[in-house]
Order: structure tokens, then sequence, then C-alpha cells
């Protein structure tokens, strides 16, 4: 399956910055990051629909790492697009 993020998902994504850490270590926790939903999609696939937000039927969302992320299939089910994605706390 391929992965895609939209521009949107993608900006927020990068603007994952930390205090505590040092910008290296940012970095390699942003590519876990992206691993953690690469596996992590697939396997629930479309288990948990989007229910608490109008406008947004057909899509899924997963938590992972206080990570909201939403995301949406092609019809043939070969792409999966990141729609948004979001800290857990942050309001939409």
């Amino acid at each position: 399956m391929e992965i895609k993020w939209t521009k949107q998902a993608f900006q927020a994504f990068q603007n994952i910055k930390s205090n505590r850490f040092t910008l290296q270590e940012t970095k390699e926790y942003k590519k876990r990051l992206v691993k953690k939903i690469d596996k992590k999609i697939p396997l629930l696939g479309t288990s948990i629909p989007v229910q608490d937000h109008h406008g947004w039927e057909g899509s899924y969302k997963v938590i992972i790492d206080n990570f909201v992320v939403y995301y949406s299939f092609s019809p043939d089910k070969k792409t999966c697009y990141i729609e948004y994605f979001k800290h857990f706390r942050q309001e939409k």
C-alpha cells in the first residue's frame, strides 16, 4: 500500500518540535513516527471510522504517540491518503 500525505497533514507533521530534545533527536523521533504510521494504518484499515466530525465521512483515524492521524483510501484500497495530522490536545 502506498501512503501519501496531503499538504496540510505534511505541514503539521513538519511542525513537530521539542524544547526538551535536540534537533537530531526530534528528527529521529519523526522517522520512527512515520514507520509506526506506515505499520499501523494497514493493520487497522477501516476499523475506526471518524464519527465525531461532520464532513469526514469515509475517513478513518488512529492515535499514534499522542498524535491523531486522519486518513482515507483510494477506491481500490492501494493508496492511503493522510488527510489530517494533529497532537491529540490540539484543537481542530
